[in-house]
C-alpha cells in the first residue's frame, strides 16, 4: 500500500461509519400527543357544549349566501389585500430558508486561485463535507420545514380571514344604507309632525310647548341620520382598504341582505385542531421549535468533515516546478467543543423554552378557537329567537298602519296617529335590519371559527 493511501484510508473510513452510527433524529409530537400536552381541557370532550348540527363542516360557505357581488368582490379582495401580498412574501422567504438550511447535508465545492505578477500561480478546486453524525443539520433542515409548512397555513388561514372581513364588511355596508334609507323615511315623518303640529298652535288647539317637543324630535332624528352616514361611510372605506382600493367611502351596495343561510355543520371539538390552519400552523410551529432544540444539543457534540483538493501551481521557482502536478489532497477533521463560555448550553436552554412557548401558544390558540366556535353556537339560537320576534312586531306593525289609514280615510282618525304608526314601523323594521346584519355577520365569524374554507376544494385561489 503507497504511503499516500495509507495516510488517507483512516479518512475513507469515516463516512461509512458515520452512516453507520449516526445519531436519528426523534419525532415531534404527533397530533394527539399535542392535544394531550397542550389542551387537557379537550380531555373527554366529545361534543360541544352548545347546540350544533351533526356533520364535518364543509368548504366553499361562500356560496350559500347567494350573493353574486359579493363573491367577485371577495375575489377581488384575495387578489389586491396587502396583508396577503405580506403573507404570501412570508412563504417564499419560508421556502428559500429551507433551501439554506438544507444546503448543508451536501458537499460544498468552489474553485480558489491567485495569479498576478509574482512567479507563481496557483488553481485550486476543492470540495468539503460536514458528516451530519449527531443530526444538526438534518434537525435544523427539518425545523425550516416545519416553518415553512407553518407559514404556508399561515397564509392558508390569511386568505380566509381576508374573505370573512370582506363578507362582514359588505353585510354591515348593506346594513348600514337600510338603517340610512329608513332613519331618512323617518326624518321625512318627523318633519311633516312638525309642520302639523305648527299649524295647530297657529290656531290655537295645541300649545307652543307641543311644538317645541315636536321639533326637538326631529333634532334627535336629523342627528341620528348623521351618525348613520358617517357610520356607513367608515364602513364603505373599511371595505374599500380590504378590496385593496383607495379609501374614498364611495362604493356602492344594494339595498337587500341575503338571507342567513341554514345553521353550518360543527364537526367535533377534537377534529377543529385539524381543520383550522391557524392551529395546523401552530402545530408546525412546535415541531420547529422540537428541532431546533435538538440542533442545539446535537452542536455540543463532535463534529466530523471531510474535504478533498486538487491544485495546481505554475511557477518559475526551480524547486516548485520539480514538483508534480496537479497536487491531490484527501483530509479529515474533527472539532470538538471544549470551551465556549456557555453559549452552547445557554442555547440548548434557549430552544427547550422556545419549545415550551411554542406548545403553550398552541394550546392558547387552540382554546381560543374552541371558544369562538361554543360563542358562536350560542349566538346561533339567540339571533334565530331574536329575529322571529322582531319579524312579528314588524308584521303587527305593518297592520296597524294598514288599520290606521282605513280609519283616516273614512274620518274616524287623524294624520298624526298614522304618521306615528308609521314611525313606529320604522323603527321596528330599523331593529330588524340591525340583528339581521348582526346575524349575518357573527355566522361569518362561526364559519371562519369551524375551519370550513370560503372557497370549494379545486377552485382557484385568486
Amino acid at each position: 500500500m503507497s504511503s499516500h493511501l495509507k495516510r488517507t484510508f483512516p479518512v475513507l473510513l469515516v463516512l461509512p461509519l458515520a452512516m453507520l452510527f449516526g445519531c436519528a433524529l426523534q419525532a415531534p409530537p404527533d397530533g394527539a400527543e399535542l392535544q394531550r400536552q397542550a389542551v387537557p381541557a379537550l380531555e373527554g370532550q366529545r361534543t360541544w357544549a352548545n347546540e350544533a348540527v351533526a356533520g364535518d363542516p364543509v368548504d366553499g360557505w361562500l356560496a350559500t349566501f347567494e350573493d353574486a357581488e359579493l363573491q367577485r368582490l371577495v375575489q377581488e379582495a384575495i387578489a389586491h389585500n396587502g396583508d396577503l401580498k405580506l403573507a404570501a412574501v412570508r412563504v417564499q422567504q419560508a421556502q428559500a430558508l429551507v433551501t439554506m438550511q438544507s444546503s448543508g447535508l451536501l458537499p460544498s465545492a468552489g474553485v480558489k486561485g491567485r495569479a498576478g505578477n509574482s512567479e507563481t500561480q496557483i488553481l485550486s478546486i476543492g470540495a468539503s463535507w460536514e458528516i451530519d453524525l449527531w443530526g444538526r443539520i438534518r434537525a435544523q433542515s427539518r425545523a425550516a420545514e416545519s416553518q415553512y409548512a407553518a407559514t404556508t397555513d399561515d397564509y392558508l388561514w390569511a386568505q380566509r380571514v381576508v374573505a370573512a372581513a370582506t363578507a362582514r364588511a359588505w353585510f354591515t355596508l348593506i346594513q348600514y344604507e337600510k338603517l340610512e334609507d329608513r332613519l331618512r323615511q323617518a326624518v321625512a315623518i318627523q318633519e311633516q309632525l312638525v309642520k302639523i303640529t305648527g299649524q295647530r298652535v297657529d290656531i290655537g288647539v295645541a300649545p307652543d310647548t307641543e311644538l317645541v317637543e315636536t321639533r326637538n324630535s326631529l333634532r334627535a332624528h336629523l342627528d341620528a341620520l348623521k351618525k348613520s352616514e358617517l357610520a356607513r361611510s367608515h364602513a364603505a372605506q373599511a371595505l374599500e382598504l380590504l378590496l385593496g382600493r383607495y379609501p374614498a367611502g364611495e362604493i356602492a351596495t344594494e339595498l337587500e341582505m341575503p338571507a342567513v343561510p341554514a345553521a353550518p355543520e360543527a364537526g367535533l371539538p377534537a377534529n377543529l385542531v385539524d381543520r383550522r390552519p391557524d392551529l395546523t400552523a401552530a402545530a408546525h410551529r412546535v415541531a420547529a421549535a422540537f428541532d431546533l432544540r435538538q440542533s442545539a444539543e446535537a452542536a455540543r457534540l463532535p463534529r466530523i468533515s471531510i474535504s478533498a483538493a486538487i491544485t495546481g501551481i505554475r511557477s518559475d521557482v526551480f524547486l516548485l516546478n520539480q514538483a508534480g502536478r496537479p497536487i491531490k489532497g484527501l483530509n479529515g477533521s474533527l472539532f470538538a467543543p471544549i470551551f465556549t463560555g456557555g453559549e452552547l448550553t445557554a442555547r440548548v436552554d434557549y430552544y427547550t423554552a422556545e419549545q415550551k412557548a411554542a406548545l403553550i401558544a398552541y394550546g392558547n390558540s387552540a382554546l381560543q378557537a374552541l371558544s369562538e366556535v361554543e360563542a358562536g353556537l350560542r349566538a346561533e339560537s339567540i339571533f334565530a329567537e331574536r329575529g322571529k320576534q322582531l319579524q312579528d312586531r314588524v308584521n303587527e306593525s305593518r297592520v296597524l298602519v294598514q288599520r290606521e289609514e282605513a280609519r283616516v280615510r273614512i274620518g274616524a282618525s287623524d294624520t298624526r296617529s298614522l304618521l306615528k304608526d308609521r314611525q313606529a314601523l320604522l323603527a321596528a323594521e330599523m331593529d330588524l335590519i340591525s340583528v339581521h346584519g348582526d346575524h349575518l355577520n357573527q355566522r361569518i365569524a362561526l364559519l371562519l371559527a369551524l375551519g370550513g374554507d370560503w372557497n370549494l376544494k379545486g377552485d382557484s385561489h385568486a
